[in-house]
Protein backbone atom coordinates (compact mmCIF):
# COMPACT_ATOMS: atom_id res chain seq x y z
CA UNK A 1 0.00 0.00 0.00
CA UNK A 2 1.52 3.32 -0.98
CA UNK A 3 1.55 6.44 1.15
CA UNK A 4 -0.79 9.11 -0.14
CA UNK A 5 1.19 11.84 -1.90
CA UNK A 6 -0.01 14.98 -0.16
CA UNK A 7 1.70 18.33 -0.54
CA UNK A 8 0.57 19.43 2.93
CA UNK A 9 3.80 20.13 4.83
CA UNK A 10 2.27 20.60 8.29
CA UNK A 11 4.36 19.36 11.21
CA UNK A 12 3.01 16.96 13.80
CA UNK A 13 2.35 19.78 16.27
CA UNK A 14 0.58 21.80 13.57
CA UNK A 15 -1.58 18.80 12.72
CA UNK A 16 -2.49 18.25 16.37
CA UNK A 17 -3.45 21.92 16.74
CA UNK A 18 -5.55 21.59 13.60
CA UNK A 19 -7.30 18.49 14.96
CA UNK A 20 -8.25 20.41 18.08
CA UNK A 21 -9.88 23.12 15.97
CA UNK A 22 -11.79 21.10 13.36
CA UNK A 23 -14.86 20.30 15.47
CA UNK A 24 -16.58 22.36 18.18
CA UNK A 25 -17.07 19.38 20.52
CA UNK A 26 -14.48 17.20 22.23
CA UNK A 27 -16.97 14.32 22.32
CA UNK A 28 -19.97 13.75 20.10
CA UNK A 29 -21.49 10.30 20.46
CA UNK A 30 -22.50 8.45 17.32
CA UNK A 31 -20.79 6.52 14.53
CA UNK A 32 -22.30 8.11 11.42
CA UNK A 33 -19.49 10.56 10.59
CA UNK A 34 -16.59 8.26 11.38
CA UNK A 35 -18.25 5.35 9.55
CA UNK A 36 -18.56 7.35 6.33
CA UNK A 37 -14.90 8.36 6.35
CA UNK A 38 -13.82 4.80 7.15
CA UNK A 39 -15.90 3.59 4.21
CA UNK A 40 -14.25 6.13 1.91
CA UNK A 41 -10.79 4.87 2.92
CA UNK A 42 -11.48 1.16 3.45
CA UNK A 43 -10.59 1.10 7.15
CA UNK A 44 -13.12 -1.34 8.61
CA UNK A 45 -10.56 -4.18 8.62
CA UNK A 46 -7.13 -2.70 9.44
CA UNK A 47 -5.54 -6.14 9.87
CA UNK A 48 -6.45 -9.77 9.08
CA UNK A 49 -7.34 -10.22 12.77
CA UNK A 50 -8.83 -7.28 14.67
CA UNK A 51 -9.18 -7.23 18.47
CA UNK A 52 -10.89 -4.44 20.40
CA UNK A 53 -10.40 -3.88 24.12
CA UNK A 54 -12.78 -1.81 26.21
CA UNK A 55 -13.43 -1.34 29.91
CA UNK A 56 -13.36 1.20 32.70
CA UNK A 57 -9.80 0.25 33.67
CA UNK A 58 -7.08 -2.04 32.35
CA UNK A 59 -7.31 -1.45 28.62
CA UNK A 60 -3.71 -0.35 28.15
CA UNK A 61 -2.24 -3.18 30.20
CA UNK A 62 -4.40 -5.74 28.40
CA UNK A 63 -3.43 -4.58 24.90
CA UNK A 64 0.24 -4.49 25.95
CA UNK A 65 0.02 -8.07 27.22
CA UNK A 66 -1.81 -9.19 24.08
CA UNK A 67 1.02 -7.82 21.92
CA UNK A 68 3.57 -9.77 23.96
CA UNK A 69 1.52 -12.97 23.70
CA UNK A 70 1.15 -12.55 19.94
CA UNK A 71 4.90 -12.03 19.52
CA UNK A 72 5.46 -15.29 21.40
CA UNK A 73 3.12 -16.89 18.87
CA UNK A 74 5.21 -15.43 16.03
CA UNK A 75 2.64 -12.81 15.02
CA UNK A 76 3.13 -9.08 14.48
CA UNK A 77 0.68 -6.56 15.91
CA UNK A 78 -0.08 -2.87 16.01
CA UNK A 79 -1.90 -1.05 18.76
CA UNK A 80 -4.01 2.05 19.18
CA UNK A 81 -4.16 3.39 22.73
CA UNK A 82 -5.23 6.63 24.37
CA UNK A 83 -4.52 8.93 25.95
CA UNK A 84 -0.75 9.32 25.86
CA UNK A 85 1.62 10.27 28.69
CA UNK A 86 4.42 12.24 27.01
CA UNK A 87 3.88 12.38 23.23
CA UNK A 88 1.03 11.66 20.83
CA UNK A 89 3.14 9.02 19.05
CA UNK A 90 2.54 6.68 22.00
CA UNK A 91 -1.02 6.21 20.78
CA UNK A 92 0.01 4.21 17.70
CA UNK A 93 2.58 1.48 18.19
CA UNK A 94 3.88 -1.67 16.55
CA UNK A 95 5.47 -4.94 17.71
CA UNK A 96 7.07 -7.25 15.15
CA UNK A 97 7.14 -11.05 15.15
CA UNK A 98 10.41 -11.04 17.09
CA UNK A 99 8.91 -8.89 19.86
CA UNK A 100 10.62 -5.62 18.92
CA UNK A 101 8.42 -2.61 19.61
CA UNK A 102 8.33 0.93 18.28
CA UNK A 103 6.09 3.98 18.20
CA UNK A 104 4.83 5.57 15.04
CA UNK A 105 7.13 8.30 13.73
CA UNK A 106 6.22 11.95 13.27
CA UNK A 107 6.44 11.45 9.50
CA UNK A 108 4.06 8.48 9.61
CA UNK A 109 1.61 10.39 11.80
CA UNK A 110 1.58 13.33 9.41
CA UNK A 111 0.99 11.01 6.43
CA UNK A 112 -1.93 9.39 8.27
CA UNK A 113 -3.45 12.74 9.22
CA UNK A 114 -3.13 13.90 5.61
CA UNK A 115 -4.89 10.75 4.40
CA UNK A 116 -7.82 11.32 6.77
CA UNK A 117 -8.04 15.00 5.84
CA UNK A 118 -8.26 14.05 2.17
CA UNK A 119 -10.74 11.24 2.82
CA UNK A 120 -13.15 13.11 5.08
CA UNK A 121 -14.14 15.77 2.55
CA UNK A 122 -16.54 18.11 4.35
CA UNK A 123 -17.45 15.60 7.10
CA UNK A 124 -16.72 17.13 10.54
CA UNK A 125 -14.71 14.95 12.94
CA UNK A 126 -13.86 15.34 16.62
CA UNK A 127 -10.24 15.22 17.77
CA UNK A 128 -10.67 11.60 18.90
CA UNK A 129 -12.47 10.52 15.73
CA UNK A 130 -9.78 12.07 13.52
CA UNK A 131 -7.04 10.41 15.58
CA UNK A 132 -8.81 7.05 15.56
CA UNK A 133 -9.20 7.03 11.80
CA UNK A 134 -5.55 8.05 11.39
CA UNK A 135 -4.52 5.15 13.62
CA UNK A 136 -6.60 2.69 11.58
CA UNK A 137 -5.03 4.03 8.39
CA UNK A 138 -1.53 3.68 9.82
CA UNK A 139 -2.12 0.15 11.13
CA UNK A 140 -3.51 -0.91 7.76
CA UNK A 141 -0.44 0.59 6.05
CA UNK A 142 1.89 -1.37 8.35
CA UNK A 143 0.30 -4.66 7.20
CA UNK A 144 0.60 -6.43 10.55
CA UNK A 145 -1.06 -9.72 11.47
CA UNK A 146 -3.23 -8.38 14.30
CA UNK A 147 -4.69 -4.96 15.17
CA UNK A 148 -5.16 -4.23 18.90
CA UNK A 149 -7.56 -1.32 19.34
CA UNK A 150 -8.35 0.31 22.66
CA UNK A 151 -11.88 1.68 22.98
CA UNK A 152 -11.63 5.17 24.40
CA UNK A 153 -15.08 6.02 25.79
CA UNK A 154 -17.78 3.51 26.62
CA UNK A 155 -17.95 1.08 23.74
CA UNK A 156 -21.11 0.88 21.68
CA UNK A 157 -20.84 4.42 20.25
CA UNK A 158 -17.07 4.84 20.42
CA UNK A 159 -15.28 5.59 17.13
CA UNK A 160 -13.21 2.40 17.42
CA UNK A 161 -16.40 0.33 17.32
CA UNK A 162 -16.77 0.78 13.55
CA UNK A 163 -14.25 -1.99 12.84
CA UNK A 164 -14.93 -5.55 11.77
CA UNK A 165 -14.05 -7.20 15.10
CA UNK A 166 -12.88 -10.80 15.57
CA UNK A 167 -12.53 -10.63 19.35
CA UNK A 168 -13.77 -8.14 21.94
CA UNK A 169 -12.45 -7.92 25.50
CA UNK A 170 -14.10 -5.83 28.21
CA UNK A 171 -11.62 -5.65 31.05
CA UNK A 172 -13.86 -4.12 33.73
CA UNK A 173 -17.16 -2.34 34.24
CA UNK A 174 -17.10 0.52 36.73
CA UNK A 175 -18.52 3.99 37.24
CA UNK A 176 -16.76 6.51 35.00
CA UNK A 177 -17.76 8.97 32.24
CA UNK A 178 -21.24 8.96 33.78
CA UNK A 179 -22.34 12.10 31.91
CA UNK A 180 -22.01 10.13 28.66
CA UNK A 181 -22.58 6.49 29.62
CA UNK A 182 -25.17 6.59 32.39
CA UNK A 183 -25.04 6.60 36.18
CA UNK A 184 -25.58 2.90 36.93
CA UNK A 185 -23.47 -0.19 36.31
CA UNK A 186 -26.31 -1.68 34.28
CA UNK A 187 -26.30 1.27 31.86
CA UNK A 188 -22.52 1.36 31.63
CA UNK A 189 -22.39 -2.42 31.21
CA UNK A 190 -24.86 -2.14 28.33
CA UNK A 191 -22.61 0.36 26.56
CA UNK A 192 -19.45 -1.68 27.07
CA UNK A 193 -21.01 -4.95 25.88
CA UNK A 194 -21.76 -3.13 22.62
CA UNK A 195 -18.23 -3.78 21.32
CA UNK A 196 -19.11 -7.46 20.95
CA UNK A 197 -20.18 -9.04 17.68
CA UNK A 198 -22.67 -11.73 16.74
CA UNK A 199 -21.21 -15.24 17.22
CA UNK A 200 -17.75 -13.76 17.95
CA UNK A 201 -15.98 -14.17 21.33
CA UNK A 202 -16.65 -11.42 23.89
CA UNK A 203 -14.49 -11.76 26.99
CA UNK A 204 -15.74 -10.13 30.20
CA UNK A 205 -12.97 -9.60 32.73
CA UNK A 206 -15.26 -8.12 35.39
CA UNK A 207 -16.24 -10.70 38.03
CA UNK A 208 -19.94 -10.57 38.88
CA UNK A 209 -20.64 -8.15 36.07
CA UNK A 210 -23.89 -6.14 36.05
CA UNK A 211 -26.98 -7.62 34.39
CA UNK A 212 -27.00 -4.81 31.84
CA UNK A 213 -23.81 -6.22 30.32
CA UNK A 214 -25.09 -9.80 30.26
CA UNK A 215 -28.46 -8.81 28.77
CA UNK A 216 -26.89 -6.81 25.93
CA UNK A 217 -24.30 -9.51 25.21
CA UNK A 218 -27.15 -11.98 24.86
CA UNK A 219 -29.17 -9.59 22.69
CA UNK A 220 -26.37 -9.14 20.16
CA UNK A 221 -25.70 -12.92 20.30
CA UNK A 222 -22.04 -12.56 21.18
CA UNK A 223 -20.19 -15.66 22.36
CA UNK A 224 -19.59 -14.31 25.85
CA UNK A 225 -17.06 -15.79 28.28
CA UNK A 226 -17.05 -14.53 31.88
CA UNK A 227 -14.32 -14.24 34.48
CA UNK A 228 -14.81 -16.64 37.42
CA UNK A 229 -17.40 -18.61 35.43
CA UNK A 230 -15.82 -19.69 32.13
CA UNK A 231 -12.23 -18.96 33.19
CA UNK A 232 -10.44 -17.79 36.33
CA UNK A 233 -7.11 -16.69 37.73
CA UNK A 234 -5.91 -17.06 41.31
CA UNK A 235 -2.98 -15.52 43.15
CA UNK A 236 -0.76 -18.03 44.93
CA UNK A 237 2.62 -17.64 46.61
CA UNK A 238 4.89 -15.83 44.14
CA UNK A 239 2.65 -16.59 41.18
CA UNK A 240 -0.69 -17.08 39.46
CA UNK A 241 -2.82 -20.01 38.34
CA UNK A 242 -5.04 -19.60 35.26
CA UNK A 243 -7.85 -22.15 34.80
CA UNK A 244 -10.24 -22.75 31.93
CA UNK A 245 -12.15 -26.01 31.55
CA UNK A 246 -9.51 -28.73 31.93
CA UNK A 247 -6.63 -26.31 31.33
CA UNK A 248 -4.45 -25.12 34.23
CA UNK A 249 -1.44 -22.86 33.69
CA UNK A 250 0.96 -21.71 36.42
CA UNK A 251 2.43 -18.28 35.77
CA UNK A 252 4.67 -15.68 37.40
CA UNK A 253 2.93 -12.82 39.23
CA UNK A 254 3.82 -10.25 36.58
CA UNK A 255 3.55 -6.47 36.68
CA UNK A 256 -0.07 -5.91 35.62
CA UNK A 257 -3.45 -6.78 37.21
CA UNK A 258 -4.02 -10.52 37.13
CA UNK A 259 -7.63 -10.22 35.93
CA UNK A 260 -6.33 -8.53 32.77
CA UNK A 261 -3.82 -11.35 32.29
CA UNK A 262 -6.67 -13.86 32.47
CA UNK A 263 -8.88 -11.93 30.03
CA UNK A 264 -6.13 -11.72 27.41
CA UNK A 265 -5.30 -15.43 27.72
CA UNK A 266 -8.97 -16.41 27.45
CA UNK A 267 -9.39 -14.14 24.43
CA UNK A 268 -6.48 -15.47 22.41
CA UNK A 269 -7.43 -19.02 23.37
CA UNK A 270 -10.89 -18.38 21.87
CA UNK A 271 -9.15 -17.44 18.58
CA UNK A 272 -6.73 -20.39 18.82
CA UNK A 273 -3.83 -17.90 18.90
CA UNK A 274 -2.44 -18.67 22.35
CA UNK A 275 1.28 -19.49 22.55
CA UNK A 276 2.51 -22.44 24.61
CA UNK A 277 2.89 -22.23 28.37
CA UNK A 278 6.51 -21.08 28.16
CA UNK A 279 5.49 -18.33 25.76
CA UNK A 280 2.74 -17.18 28.13
CA UNK A 281 5.22 -17.12 31.03
CA UNK A 282 7.65 -14.99 29.03
CA UNK A 283 4.86 -12.61 27.98
CA UNK A 284 3.68 -12.15 31.58
CA UNK A 285 7.21 -11.39 32.76
CA UNK A 286 7.88 -8.95 29.89
CA UNK A 287 4.73 -6.83 30.15
CA UNK A 288 5.26 -3.50 31.89
CA UNK A 289 3.18 -0.44 31.05
CA UNK A 290 4.23 3.16 31.80
CA UNK A 291 1.96 4.88 34.29
CA UNK A 292 0.43 1.67 35.64
CA UNK A 293 1.83 0.64 39.01
CA UNK A 294 5.18 2.03 37.89
CA UNK A 295 7.43 2.03 40.98
CA UNK A 296 10.75 3.88 41.19
CA UNK A 297 13.20 3.77 44.09
CA UNK A 298 15.13 6.96 44.77
CA UNK A 299 17.57 8.45 47.19
CA UNK A 300 17.33 12.07 48.29
CA UNK A 301 19.94 13.53 50.62
CA UNK A 302 20.90 10.02 51.69
CA UNK A 303 17.33 8.88 52.45
CA UNK A 304 15.45 6.22 50.46
CA UNK A 305 11.97 6.81 49.05
CA UNK A 306 9.79 4.90 46.57
CA UNK A 307 7.21 6.53 44.31
CA UNK A 308 4.47 4.48 42.64
CA UNK A 309 2.98 6.32 39.65
CA UNK A 310 -0.45 5.29 38.41
CA UNK A 311 -3.04 6.95 36.18
CA UNK A 312 -5.85 5.80 38.51
CA UNK A 313 -8.69 8.33 38.27
CA UNK A 314 -11.76 6.38 39.37
CA UNK A 315 -12.69 4.33 42.46
CA UNK A 316 -12.24 0.94 40.81
CA UNK A 317 -8.66 1.75 39.82
CA UNK A 318 -7.94 3.25 43.25
CA UNK A 319 -9.28 0.15 45.01
CA UNK A 320 -6.91 -2.04 43.02
CA UNK A 321 -4.03 0.28 43.84
CA UNK A 322 -4.93 0.08 47.54
CA UNK A 323 -4.82 -3.72 47.43
CA UNK A 324 -1.27 -3.66 46.04
CA UNK A 325 0.31 -1.50 48.76
CA UNK A 326 -1.76 -1.58 51.93
CA UNK A 327 1.09 -0.12 54.01
CA UNK A 328 1.26 3.17 52.11
CA UNK A 329 0.23 6.25 54.06
CA UNK A 330 1.09 9.13 51.68
CA UNK A 331 -0.18 10.17 48.26
CA UNK A 332 0.03 13.01 45.76
CA UNK A 333 -3.27 13.57 43.92
CA UNK A 334 -3.94 15.76 40.89
CA UNK A 335 -7.11 15.20 38.86
CA UNK A 336 -8.99 16.69 35.94
CA UNK A 337 -12.05 18.73 36.82
CA UNK A 338 -14.54 16.23 35.36
CA UNK A 339 -13.36 13.34 37.58
CA UNK A 340 -14.55 12.39 41.08
CA UNK A 341 -11.84 12.95 43.72
CA UNK A 342 -14.19 12.00 46.55
CA UNK A 343 -14.63 8.43 45.33
CA UNK A 344 -10.90 8.03 44.68
CA UNK A 345 -9.94 9.21 48.17
CA UNK A 346 -12.60 7.04 49.79
CA UNK A 347 -11.15 4.03 47.94
CA UNK A 348 -7.75 4.62 49.57
CA UNK A 349 -8.54 4.64 53.32
CA UNK A 350 -4.96 3.77 54.28
CA UNK A 351 -3.68 7.13 53.00
CA UNK A 352 -3.33 9.48 55.97
CA UNK A 353 -1.39 12.30 54.30
CA UNK A 354 -2.57 13.79 51.03
CA UNK A 355 -0.63 16.29 48.91
CA UNK A 356 -3.15 17.87 46.53
CA UNK A 357 -1.72 19.42 43.36
CA UNK A 358 -3.13 21.44 40.49
CA UNK A 359 -3.25 20.54 36.81
CA UNK A 360 -3.20 23.13 34.04
CA UNK A 361 -5.18 23.01 30.79
CA UNK A 362 -8.80 23.49 29.87
CA UNK A 363 -9.94 20.40 31.83
CA UNK A 364 -7.51 21.01 34.67
CA UNK A 365 -8.21 22.44 38.10
CA UNK A 366 -6.24 24.00 40.91
CA UNK A 367 -5.53 22.25 44.19
CA UNK A 368 -7.84 24.73 45.90
CA UNK A 369 -10.70 23.84 43.56
CA UNK A 370 -10.16 20.14 44.22
CA UNK A 371 -10.03 20.70 48.00
CA UNK A 372 -13.30 22.67 47.80
CA UNK A 373 -15.02 19.63 46.24
CA UNK A 374 -13.76 17.46 49.09
CA UNK A 375 -14.97 19.98 51.69
CA UNK A 376 -18.40 20.06 50.08
CA UNK A 377 -18.54 16.25 50.35
CA UNK A 378 -17.56 16.47 54.03
CA UNK A 379 -14.21 14.75 53.47
CA UNK A 380 -11.70 15.73 56.17
CA UNK A 381 -8.98 17.91 54.68
CA UNK A 382 -6.99 18.46 57.89
CA UNK A 383 -4.07 16.33 56.66
CA UNK A 384 -4.13 17.71 53.13
CA UNK A 385 -1.60 20.16 51.72
CA UNK A 386 -2.22 22.19 48.56
CA UNK A 387 0.46 22.70 45.89
CA UNK A 388 0.47 24.64 42.66
CA UNK A 389 1.83 21.74 40.57
CA UNK A 390 2.77 18.07 40.87
CA UNK A 391 6.44 19.08 40.82
CA UNK A 392 5.84 21.42 43.76
CA UNK A 393 4.12 18.61 45.67
CA UNK A 394 7.06 16.27 45.11
CA UNK A 395 9.56 18.92 46.19
CA UNK A 396 7.56 19.77 49.30
CA UNK A 397 7.27 16.13 50.29
CA UNK A 398 11.02 15.56 49.98
CA UNK A 399 11.71 18.63 52.11
CA UNK A 400 9.12 17.73 54.74
CA UNK A 401 9.81 16.86 58.36
CA UNK A 402 8.10 13.49 57.83
CA UNK A 403 10.63 12.57 55.13
CA UNK A 404 13.57 13.73 57.25
CA UNK A 405 12.30 11.63 60.18
CA UNK A 406 11.93 8.54 57.94
CA UNK A 407 8.24 8.43 58.90
CA UNK A 408 6.75 7.99 55.42
CA UNK A 409 5.49 4.41 55.17
CA UNK A 410 5.34 2.35 51.99
CA UNK A 411 5.59 3.78 48.51
CA UNK A 412 4.22 7.27 47.91
CA UNK A 413 1.35 7.07 45.43
CA UNK A 414 1.29 9.71 42.66
CA UNK A 415 -2.11 9.34 41.03
CA UNK A 416 -5.08 11.00 39.33
CA UNK A 417 -4.58 11.13 35.56
CA UNK A 418 -2.21 10.61 32.66
CA UNK A 419 -1.23 14.27 33.03
CA UNK A 420 -0.33 13.66 36.69
CA UNK A 421 1.97 10.78 35.79
CA UNK A 422 3.57 12.76 32.96
CA UNK A 423 4.23 15.74 35.24
CA UNK A 424 5.65 13.49 37.96
CA UNK A 425 7.99 11.65 35.59
CA UNK A 426 9.30 14.94 34.21
CA UNK A 427 9.85 16.35 37.69
CA UNK A 428 11.57 13.24 39.04
CA UNK A 429 14.01 13.24 36.13
CA UNK A 430 15.09 16.83 36.72
CA UNK A 431 14.92 17.30 40.49
CA UNK A 432 18.26 18.31 41.95
CA UNK A 433 19.64 15.93 44.55
CA UNK A 434 17.30 13.06 43.61
CA UNK A 435 18.96 9.91 42.25
CA UNK A 436 17.34 6.71 41.09
CA UNK A 437 18.84 3.44 42.25
CA UNK A 438 16.32 0.77 41.22
CA UNK A 439 12.98 0.01 39.59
Amino acid sequence: MSVINNQDARSKDEWLSYLESTHPSDIEMGLGRVTQVAKNLGLFKPAPITIVVGGTNGKGTTTAFLSQLLAQKGLSSAGYNSPHIHQYNERVNQRDRQGNARLTSDQELCAAFSAIEAGRGDIPLTYFEFGTLAALWQIKHWQVDVALLEVGLGGRLDAVNIVDTDLAIVTSVGLDHQDWLGDTLDLIGYEKAGIGRKHKPLICGQPKVADGFIDHANTIQAHALYQDIDFSITCIDHGLVFKQHDKEIKLPRGHIPHHNIASAIAGLDALDLLPDTRGIELAVAATKVPGRLASYQYQYLGHDITFTLDVAHNPQAAEYLASQASNSDTAILAMLADKDPVAVIQALPQIKYWHIAGLSGYRGQSAEQLIKKLDQAHISTSNMECHLTVADALQSLLQSERFNRHSIHGPVFVIGSFLTVSAAEDALKSMEGLTIHGT
